[in-house]
């Protein structure tokens, strides 16, 4: 009853949502094939106009770029032709007979006038007849020696040092005279074999500027010339020649086409100016330090290349409008059969497993598909039947049952996995068993274990708290210890200033013993001095003995005097020996004075060195004390913290204790459930 339940309620499930999924997802099929194709082929063609463009586009630039070379080649021959037509009037009035070079070393008079004469005829009728700005005569050194009016006083140095070491025709690179632009020619004048003078004439810029504006390039093209140093030398604007502008600030900073043209190479290549692609082509000027450089705008060329690119699109775009309709055509070939199939597909995922298929006659792989479908689902049906009835007995506690149907393909797999899942949940209830029943008895022996380990905490707590008493009494030694160590501490540095006080009296005795010997020795001395008085006043009074009985009766008085002073004199040598001997032996005591304060005051040194030992060991002695004082708190801190350890342990073998009691009681019922499965023979315990 509960079958055909479900089979009606997917009938009408797939009733009403079988039709409108179907169209969308024809249409959907459409769209996606017309999108998909429509999509590439837009791919394709945009590839294609892309490589077209680019391909269009270099070729043109190759195209140009190899006609320009030639051109520029051309019109630098052209310039250089008027160049050298203005060379050859140079080289005509240089070697016109009036000039006589060798006049220049004549110091007569008449010929120097005549001379002059001629050639200030020459110089005007230059000047008149081929447009210069000034023609004059200079000296080797660079002097101006005769000129027209406006002739500059002397030569430009590097254009002298290039006419002294061509020693022929030059021509100076710059176009700039006196504000104005003008071509500036040398010649040497020769005097013999020698060169004597030098005409120089500037020619007027019109002469070259007639020449580059008649170079025909197109609608915006344009020529104009640089020299090596990349400073432009002739311009349609004068005003870039008159300040001196280089070629890479003309060209914007393009240093690589700049580089190639003053380096006298022929090319060509292309770069922006204002914002503009210019093509570019050089060539040098031969005879000369320019290169003749012409530009051309590219959009004068453009026109032609958007037309031919333009026709190219509009040729794809027919293309690719044919090609969209051929992919409509067959893209409706393609869905209408599917449309049947499609709508089955639909119901299917819906959960319609019950609805028939309408019949495709296609004669194809879509006819084949449906009928396949059709079987699929009977298949499917069947074998959802028996996985039902399967699950239905496994929830029902029956672990014996099996499939009833017999399964094909790639279904076999189901039915394998459906004889796994069964063997697996009968290994898994039987391991169920086996495991209640050794966890029941693992919590009968948690339960004793714990009951040991409760024991076990209060005799650590019981440690513990004895243990912090008998550290406690240690520590309050140490602190006994370590109030006598610093008592001694104290007596030994009071000892140690008593011996340093006497070694500074001692030093202070020394000191003066020497004094005293010094002084013995001055005495000592002394006592030689008055000995030695004392022997030359015997050795007069001697004398005057002898002179006194010399002379008589006179000198009787005398005598007596000399007698007296005779007993003085050994009077004063005895008391001085006797002050000698008594300074000797004065002096045998200090000696033996010094030497017992020496004797002491070692003794003194030793005693104070023992005492600073004594001093240093106490110190230590205190220091390792206070070590062991911190190493006692923080033993005290470790054993609270066992202590506290101790505590928690114990709370939690309380814990334990009753845990495992549940556990026992969980396990229990764990068997109790378990046995409610039916297993198949040979899993049953």
């Amino acid at each position: 009853m509960f079958k055909d339940k479900v089979k009606g309620e997917r009938d009408v499930v797939g009733k009403q949502t079988g039709a409108r999924p179907s169209r969308e997802m024809r249409r959907s099929l459409n769209g996606r094939i017309l999108r998909s194709t429509t999509f590439n082929i837009l791919i394709l063609v945009a590839l294609c106009c892309v490589i077209m463009a680019y391909s269009m586009q270099s070729l043109a630039n190759n195209i140009l770029l190899d006609s320009l070379q030639p051109m520029a080649r051309q019109s630098a021959k052209t310039v250089e032709a008027n160049i050298h037509m203005l060379a050859d009037r140079m080289m005509t009035i240089a070697g016109d007979p009036r000039m006589d070079g060798e006049a220049v070393f004549d110091d007569e008079g008449d010929t120097a006038a005549g001379t002059w004469e001629k050639r200030e005829e020459v110089l005007e009728e230059a000047a008149e007849i081929y447009e210069l700005h000034t023609i004059a005569l200079y000296g080797l050194d660079g002097q101006l020696v005769q000129g027209i009016a406006g002739a500059p006083e002397s030569l430009d140095s590097g254009f002298l040092t290039l006419l002294r070491e061509t020693d022929n025709l030059t021509i100076y690179s710059s176009t700039i005279y006196q504000g104005r632009l003008g071509i500036t020619m040398g010649m040497p004048i020769r005097a013999g074999e020698e060169t004597a003078l030098y005409v120089v004439g500037v020619y007027k810029y019109d002469t070259l500027n007639d020449v580059i504006s008649s170079i025909n390039l197109g609608k915006n093209g344009m020529a104009y010339m640089v020299n090596q140093e990349g400073i432009v030398t002739g311009h349609p604007d004068q005003s870039l020649v008159l300040g001196r502008n280089s070629l890479a600030q003309v060209s914007e900073g393009y240093e690589e086409a700049a580089g190639r043209v003053t380096t006298g190479e022929t090319g060509a290549t292309e770069f922006p100016i204002n914002g503009e692609l210019m093509l570019v082509a050089f060539s040098p000027i031969r005879g000369t330090q320019w290169s003749l450089v012409i530009q051309i705008p590219k959009s004068d060329y453009n026109h032609f290349i958007n037309g031919a690119m333009a026709m190219a699109g509009l040729a794809t775009l027919a293309g690719l409008a044919l090609s969209i309709l051929l992919v409509l055509r067959l893209s409706r070939s393609i869905s209408q059969p599917v449309k049947s199939v499609t709508d089955r597909m639909v119901a299917l995922s819906n959960g319609d497993l019950h609805t028939e298929a309408v019949p495709v006659c296609s004669g194809d792989e879509l006819e084949i598909m449906n009928r396949t479908l059709d079987a699929t689902v009977e298949s499917v049906n069947r074998y959802i039947s028996d996985i039902k009835q399967v699950l239905t007995q496994i929830a029902g506690g029956n672990l014996d049952a099996e499939p009833q149907v017999e399964y094909r393909g790639d279904f076999v797999l189901i039915q394998s996995s459906l004889y796994t899942i069964i063997q697996s949940m009968n290994d898994t209830i039987s391991g169920f068993r086996a495991a209640a029943a050794r966890l029941a008895a693992m919590a009968g022996e948690l339960s004793g274990q714990s009951a040991q380990l409760h024991q076990a905490s209060l005799e650590q707590n019981q440690s513990t708290e004895a243990l912090v008493c008998e550290v406690t009494h240690v520590k309050e030694r140490l602190g006994d210890v370590t109030e006598s160590s610093s008592q001694a501490k104290c007596q030994t540095e009071e000892i140690t200033q008593r011996i340093q006080d006497a070694n500074i009296q001692m030093t202070r005795l020394s000191s003066a013993m020497d004094n005293i010997s010094a002084n013995a020795q001055e005495i000592t001395k002394i006592a030689k001095a008055i000995e030695d008085i004392a022997f030359q006043t015997n050795i007069l009074a001697l004398n005057a003995s002898i002179e006194a009985a010399r002379a008589g009766e006179a000198g009787k008085g005398f005598g007596v005097v000399a007698d007296e002073v005779k007993q003085l004199a050994s009077k004063s040598a005895a008391a001085a020996q006797s002050a000698t001997d008594m300074v000797n032996n004065t002096k045998v005591i200090i000696q033996t004075g010094v030497e017992l304060t020496a004797g002491t005051a070692g003794s003194l040194q030793a005693i104070s060195h023992v005492s600073a030992q004594i001093s240093t060991i106490s110190d230590e002695l205190v220091t390792a004390i206070r070590g062991q004082e911190s190493a006692l708190a923080i033993m005290e801190e470790r054993i609270e913290d066992i202590s506290a350890i101790a505590d928690r342990n114990l709370q939690n073998a309380e814990g334990t204790k009753q845990s495992s009691s549940l556990l026992a009681g969980e396990a229990r019922e764990l068997q109790s459930q378990v046995k409610r499965f039916m297993l198949k023979e040979g899993h049953s315990r």
